[in-house]
């Protein structure tokens, strides 16, 4: 009699033969459990090991190219845009500096970042029609769809 095996997989005859009633949901258990902890810890990594990084999103309608950014934590003064042709560089930075007294002297602690991202798009950006906003820590680039063609190219076997 095997327990807990009602989410696995029904076997074929060619896998492994079962050598026990014990049944595998206790390891498989462990190893999603140790899948997720390496999962959550490698994202969180990832993350802290590429601060500079932005989350960008960019998206067409009908009329329009939309490039959203999330910035949570900044405000429009940190904010630089340039446009360079096709291309969108959108610049972050952020500079603290405070100064802190102690009994027997004063410390100052400095502090400077700066990110950046390059947006590469498949129009020309008119600067006089674009629209900048930047609200609850989104910014959002919208222009109109230039009027290049596109072609496709197909591919010879």
């Amino acid at each position: 009699m095997a327990y807990g095996n009602d989410n696995l997989p029904e076997k074929k005859s060619d896998q492994f033969i079962e050598t026990s009633d014990f049944g595998f949901k206790p390891l498989w258990n462990l190893v999603h459990q140790m899948d997720s902890f390496f999962n959550q810890f490698f994202n969180h990594l990832d993350s802290n090991l590429l601060p500079n990084s932005l989350q960008v999103d960019t998206y067409e309608t009908e009329s329009d190219v939309i490039v959203e950014v999330a910035l949570p934590g900044c405000n429009r003064n940190q904010i630089q845009l340039e446009i360079i042709g096709n291309r969108l560089r959108i610049g972050i930075e952020d500079s603290i500096q405070e100064e802190i007294k102690y009994e027997t002297h004063t410390g100052r602690k400095q502090f400077y970042s700066r990110r950046e991202q390059i947006v590469s798009l498949p129009y020309t950006i008119p600067e006089k029609d674009t629209l900048v906003t930047f609200q609850h820590e989104v910014l959002r680039i919208s222009f109109p769809r230039g009027d290049g063609e596109r072609r496709y190219l197909e591919i010879s076997e």
